[in-house]
C-alpha cells in the first residue's frame, strides 16, 4: 500500500460525509450502497455480489466495510464501489432510488494514452471539480469528476447514475464506457482489467485548503441546465477544445459562433490561423497583449529564436532568463534585451529554462559571466531527463502547478520534440503542448531553433528561408526572432511578426556588438545600429504626396 490505513480512513470518512452533505443540501435523506459487481469484469474483487446499505449516521461502519473488503490494505483487490444515489427503504426491505445531490463520472486511460489538462479545464469552467488517477508511473491515467447540484437530480433507469452524469462523461471525451458510471472512492487502489488505478486523497479534487463542508457545497453548486448546455455546445463545436474554450457554453450563441468556423470548412487549423475572436469593443488593442520585452516578446504565445550555429542563441536566451529572474529595487532602471527595456512588472514568478544541450557545468560557467552576483533567484533550470516514463509533455503539465510562470525557454527545440523535426505531426504535437502552456499560464514561451546546415543569412527574410525542420516551425510561432553574424557584429530582428504594428513592434534589423565579459549584446547607437529601418510616418506621407504630384 502506498498510503497508511489511517490516511485511507480519513479520506473515506471525509468523502462520504461530503456526499451526504451534498444530498442534504438538496433535501435528500435515506441510504447509499457500497457494492461489488456480480462478475469479476472489469473489477477484480475479493468477493462478488456484495451490497452494503448505510445511512448518514453509518459512515464509520461503511468505512470499516471498505477497509475489511480491502484486506486491511494488504492486497490490492478492488474494494467496494459506491452508488451515490440516495434510496428509500420500503417495508419489504427493497431500496428504491430517489435521486442525488451530486453528479459524477469516471474516465480511465485504457491504453498508452495519457490524460491532457484540457478535460479538467472544461470541467472547471463549468464549476465541476476533478482529480486525476494514477497508474504505475503515470500520474495522468484518468479523471474523476464530481459536481454539487443545486437541486436533486433524478435517477436514471440503470439505477447507477442520475441526470447529467453522462453529459459530464461526454465533456471529458475519453473513451471509457465500462467505467463511466462507476464512482471510485478516493485514497485507495482499484484493480481493473486495464491495470491498477489509484485516486489520491479526496481533498486533492478541490482547491488547496478548502474546508469541505456544507457551506463550501452551497457556494459551489451547478445547475443541471448548465451541464446540458455545456454538453450541447461541446458537441456543436465538434468536440474541439479551442472552439469550446473560445466560445463558452451558451447554446444561444452556437449558430453565431459557428458561422466563421463553417466558412473555413470546419478546419480547426484554418480557423486558428484566421479565426474570429470574440471582440470586446471596450478593450483597447494595446491591452490585448502583455510583453516581457515590449515590441519583441509577448506573453501568452510562442516565439521562435532562430539563427545559425555559433551565433550566440543560448547566451542570448540565458541572459534574458537571468534578467527576468532578478528582483529589482523600486525605481531601478529596467535592463535591456536586444535594445528593448524589459518590463520587469511582467516578470514576477518562476521562470523556467529547459537546457537540452548544455549541462550544469556549461550552464553554471555561463551563469557566472551573465549573472556573476547570483541575483537571478527565480530561475528554474531543467534538463532532458524527467524520470522514467515521464515525457516533455508530462513535465510541462507538472510545471503548470507553479502559480506564475512569466517566461519559459526551450533550448533547443530538437531536444524536446520526441521525434523527427521534419515530421509535421511530431512538430505540431510539440507546438500543441507549448502553446497550451503559454495560454494556460499566460507565459512567454521562447523556443531556440536552428537553421539549415551551412546557412549564412544576410537578412531577416533569409532566416525564414533557411529555417530547419518542418513547415510548422514557420507557421506555428506568432513571432520569429532572427539573428546572424556579420563579421564582428550580430544582427537581430523580427523575421516574422503576427502582432499588430500599432503595439510598437520592432520593425528594423538591429546591429549589436558582443560584450565578451558578460556575453551580452550591446546595441550600437545611431544610424549604424539599424539596417533596413522602416520608414517613419512623415517619410511615408512625403512619398505619398510626391506620388500624387506626379
Amino acid at each position: 500500500m502506498s498510503v497508511s490505513l489511517n490516511k485511507i480512513t480519513e479520506s473515506l470518512t471525509q468523502e462520504l460525509n461530503l456526499i451526504w452533505a451534498a444530498h442534504h443540501n438538496v433535501g435528500l435523506d435515506g441510504y447509499m450502497c457500497l457494492y461489488t459487481n456480480a462478475e469479476q469484469i472489469p473489477f477484480r474483487t475479493k468477493e462478488a455480489g456484495i451490497n452494503f446499505w448505510f445511512g448518514p449516521n453509518d459512515t464509520k461502519a461503511a468505512v470499516d466495510m471498505v477497509i475489511e473488503h480491502y484486506n486491511n490494505g494488504r492486497l490490492p483487490n478492488s474494494p467496494l464501489l459506491l452508488n451515490p444515489i440516495v434510496h428509500r427503504k420500503e417495508s419489504d426491505d427493497r431500496y428504491i432510488p430517489v435521486g442525488s445531490g451530486i453528479i459524477w463520472t469516471t474516465a480511465l486511460s485504457l491504453g498508452i494514452d495519457v490524460l491532457s489538462t484540457m478535460p479538467s479545464e472544461r470541467l472547471t469552467s463549468m464549476g465541476v471539480f476533478s482529480g486525476v488517477f494514477q497508474r504505475g508511473i503515470s500520474q495522468f491515467a484518468g479523471i474523476k469528476a464530481i459536481g454539487f447540484c443545486d437541486t436533486a437530480q433524478p435517477a436514471k433507469p440503470d439505477g447507477k447514475t442520475v441526470n447529467c452524469c453522462y453529459e459530464l462523461y461526454e465533456i471529458i471525451d475519453m473513451k471509457s464506457e465500462q467505467y463511466e458510471k462507476s464512482y471510485f472512492l478516493s485514497g485507495i487502489s482499484y484493480l481493473t482489467n486495464n491495470g491498477l488505478f489509484e485516486q489520491p486523497h479526496i481533498a486533492s479534487l478541490f482547491p488547496q485548503g478548502a474546508k469541505l463542508d456544507s457551506e463550501f457545497i452551497k457556494k459551489n453548486t451547478v445547475t443541471g441546465q448548465s451541464i446540458y448546455n455545456s454538453s450541447k455546445c461541446w458537441k456543436a463545436y465538434d468536440k474541439l477544445h479551442s472552439l469550446y474554450q473560445k466560445f463558452g457554453n451558451d447554446p444561444n450563441n452556437i449558430e453565431k459562433n459557428l458561422r466563421f468556423f463553417n466558412l473555413v470548412a470546419r478546419d480547426i487549423n484554418l480557423f486558428d490561423a484566421t479565426g474570429s475572436a470574440k471582440a470586446d469593443k471596450n478593450i483597447e488593442v494595446k491591452d490585448l497583449f502583455e510583453f516581457i520585452v515590449p515590441g519583441i516578446l509577448p506573453r501568452g504565445s510562442v516565439t521562435l529564436l532562430a539563427g545559425p550555429s555559433s551565433s550566440g542563441r543560448s547566451s542570448l536566451t540565458h541572459q534574458l532568463a537571468a534578467l527576468a529572474s532578478t528582483d529589482y529595487q523600486e525605481g531601478q532602471e529596467s535592463p535591456k534585451w536586444l535594445g528593448q527595456p524589459i518590463d520587469i512588472s511582467q516578470c514576477k514568478g518562476i521562470n523556467i529554462y529547459f537546457s537540452g544541450e548544455d549541462g550544469p557545468q556549461i550552464f553554471n560557467a555561463r551563469a557566472n559571466m551573465i549573472d556573476p552576483d547570483g541575483k537571478a533567484s527565480r530561475l528554474l533550470f531543467q534538463r532532458t531527463d524527467f524520470g522514467e516514463g515521464v515525457t516533455f509533455d508530462h513535465q510541462l503539465r507538472y510545471l503548470q502547478k507553479i502559480p506564475d510562470v512569466p517566461l519559459l525557454i526551450i533550448d533547443p527545440s530538437r531536444k524536446y520534440l520526441g521525434g523527427d523535426e521534419n515530421d509535421t505531426n511530431t512538430v505540431n504535437k510539440f507546438f500543441d503542448a507549448i502553446e497550451n502552456f503559454a495560454v494556460q499560464k499566460n507565459a512567454a514561451v521562447l523556443v531556440v531553433h536552428h537553421l539549415q546546415r551551412g546557412a549564412s543569412p544576410k537578412s531577416m527574410n533569409e532566416i525564414i528561408d533557411y529555417l530547419g525542420g518542418a513547415q510548422a516551425f514557420i507557421d506555428r510561432p506568432r513571432i520569429i526572432i532572427g539573428m546572424y553574424r556579420d563579421g564582428p557584429y550580430t544582427v537581430a530582428g523580427l523575421a516574422k511578426n503576427n502582432i499588430p504594428p500599432n503595439l510598437g513592434m520592432v520593425t528594423e534589423e538591429r546591429v549589436f556588438a558582443r560584450d565578451q565579459k558578460n556575453l551580452s549584446l550591446v546595441w550600437l547607437s545611431g544610424p549604424e545600429g539599424i539596417r533596413n529601418a522602416a520608414l517613419t510616418e512623415a517619410e511615408v506621407a512625403k512619398i505619398a504626396r510626391q506620388s500624387h504630384e506626379k
